[in-house]
């Protein structure tokens, strides 16, 4: 006679309590569905302020993170936070203290958080996504760093224009592009204010980098080409980018940060992308 062992016991366990809550959420979105108006808006105007209010914490070797969850992807983002791209960890670890980091195509804040978390970094924390904003803003408040971070809601690029967005302010924590892809259908658009990383340096008193990380789909040559003269800047000690180093592109940003001074320090290859470091030679 066989006999379950105590891990299929567990796991159907596990199971069968899974099947259980998308039964009972099954049920729940038909009972809501089912609710005269004005109730159905309260309960998911409640039930919604529940989900932000209750926050997930992540530890973190800066200490636990708490994130608000809203949408799909956002606790995605938190729970892979040292682990999808670790490389970027171990760059934002070995920052000189008292620097100022931009992070560029913030998405929720996860690595702003990080590096705020440090307690010896101020962070400016770059998102044109309004979705996404909301989460970043929210995640420096329930976490007390909106002290230490400026969150702006802008993008970067070669000059100062309103450009549109391709988002859906559903989808939140998701990574979006001013270019659309050609596989990908986008439910809405946003406009956006677009502003050289000079002009915010110059004009807006922005403090100088000393560490910038870019990730904008589509946007590096811009962004690389608008920060010009404050790449020349002895401040700029390093950049962290995901670069496509075979694509023409590629190429051309490789060329503008050479010009600038900066050369290839580390680089940690994915797929047809790498994780590239670039600082001044002997800096």
């Amino acid at each position: 006679m066989m006999t379950e062992s105590t891990d299929d016991l567990v796991s159907d366990a596990g199971n069968a309590e899974e099947v259980n809550a998308k039964r009972e959420f099954a049920l729940l979105l038909y009972r809501l569905q089912h609710l005269p108006a004005k109730s159905r808006a309260r309960l998911q105007g409640a039930f919604t302020q529940r989900l932000i209010d209750e926050t997930l914490s992540v530890e973190t070797p800066r200490g636990p993170l708490s994130f608000v969850l809203l949408g799909k992807a956002a606790g995605g983002r938190a729970l892979t936070l040292l682990t999808k791209q670790p490389a970027t960890i171990e760059w934002i670890d070995r920052f000189r203290p008292d620097g100022v980091f931009w992070d560029v195509g913030a998405n929720v804040g996860t690595f702003s958080l990080y590096a705020a978390a440090r307690g010896d970094t101020r962070v400016v924390a770059i998102e044109p996504a309004a979705v996404n904003y909301f989460l970043l803003a929210a995640n420096c408040e329930v976490n007390r760093l909106d002290t230490r971070i400026d969150a702006l809601l802008l993008g970067l690029g070669k000059d100062r224009a309103v450009e549109r967005l391709e988002v859906s302010q559903f989808e939140s924590a998701q990574s979006f592009s001013f270019r659309g892809k050609a596989d990908q259908q986008h439910r809405g658009r946003q406009a956006a204010i677009v502003l050289s990383a000079d002009r915010l340096v110059e004009e807006y008193a922005v403090p100088c980098p000393n560490y910038i990380k870019i990730d904008a789909p589509g946007s590096l040559e811009a962004i690389i080409a608008g920060a010009s003269r404050t790449l020349q800047r002895p401040e700029v000690r390093e950049l962290h980018l995901e670069v496509r180093e075979q694509s023409k592109g590629g190429q051309r940003v490789m060329e503008m940060l050479t010009r600038a001074g900066f050369v290839v320090a580390n680089r940690h290859s994915h797929g047809g992308s790498a994780d590239l470091t670039f600082a001044r030679p002997g800096g």
